[in-house]
């Protein structure tokens, strides 16, 4: 199942306690989380922002960009 890259309504709903559009963003406001307005005027809300914010996402390492030669003697 592949996941969207913003929240759907449902979730938004979930996060924010509410149903209506308006209401949404000024509690995204008051909350200090970062939000784009679609064209249809419903906030949109990055899954990725979500995931790290509450403690769910995990950082990606970076490929080790030099050889490790701490083994050779």
């Amino acid at each position: 199942m592949i996941m969207s890259l913003f929240l759907n309504a449902e979730e938004l709903r979930d996060l924010t306690g509410y149903q209506v559009a308006h209401y949404q963003a000024n509690w995204l406001l008051a909350n200090g989380y970062p939000f784009d307005m679609s064209i249809y005027g419903k906030p949109r809300v990055l899954r990725a922002y979500i995931e790290k914010r509450l403690g769910v996402a995990t950082e990606v390492k970076m490929a080790q960009t030099e050889p490790d030669f701490s083994s050779w003697k």
